[in-house]
Parts: C-alpha cells; sequence; structure tokens
C-alpha cells in the first residue's frame, strides 16, 4: 500500500487482516459486523477479489448508475486488452471513522476463444 488513505483490492485474508488491523470494518447485508464478517471471508476463501470504488475510480474504471438494466446494481468497468473488465457494487462496505468505501466484487467473464 503506497499510503495510509489508499486502499488495494481486498482478494486475501492476509490484506484484510491487515486493513481489520488499521481499524477498518466490513459492513455488509447482515447490519451485524462478526457474521457479515464471516460471509466476506468466504467469499474471499472462494477466490473473490472487492475493489474499493476510489481504487476503481483512480485506475480509470468508468461506472454506470443502477438502472432496470443493470438489475439495480451500479456498475463499473474497464476494456483491457480489448477485454471488458466488470464490476458490480457488492452489498458491502470498508468502514473507517466516518469514511465509507462501496466495494465491488469483480464479475467473471467467459472470453470466448
Amino acid at each position: 500500500m503506497n499510503d495510509r488513505t489508499s486502499v488495494e483490492p481486498i482478494n486475501t485474508l492476509d490484506y484484510l487482516e491487515e486493513l481489520l488491523d488499521q481499524g477498518y470494518v466490513i459492513k455488509g447485508p447482515r447490519k451485524d459486523s462478526s457474521r457479515d464478517l464471516i460471509s466476506f471471508k468466504a467469499f474471499l476463501k472462494k477466490g473473490k477479489e472487492f475493489a474499493p470504488e476510489v481504487w476503481l475510480s483512480h485506475m480509470g474504471y468508468e461506472f454506470v448508475e443502477p438502472s432496470t438494466f443493470t438489475k439495480g446494481h451500479k456498475i463499473a468497468y474497464k476494456i483491457i486488452d480489448e477485454f471488458p473488465d466488470e464490476r458490480f457494487n457488492s452489498n458491502y462496505t470498508l468502514v473507517k471513522g466516518n469514511r465509507e468505501i462501496p466495494l465491488y466484487l469483480k464479475v467473471e467473464i467467459l472470453r470466448a476463444e
């Protein structure tokens, strides 16, 4: 991490523990921080990656506001090597003090060979 306000994509339990040690809290759909943390860790164990909205914006991702077309999700996308990298706004946020950072879940898109 290059500075203390920068949060990178969360894709390992080790990095999640680092953030928790820095005072961040995972907030999710259950409104119970310990149960939300357990389910968040389960996603990481399945190989999922959650990217903070500020990181996506900094990396040049475009955002599409929620609509019926996006099934109510806010979506971040970027074309990388002629292939779309899409992430949708998950039900999880990273909270520290009065700062709440939306987390985006990577969408697996199968590449046609």
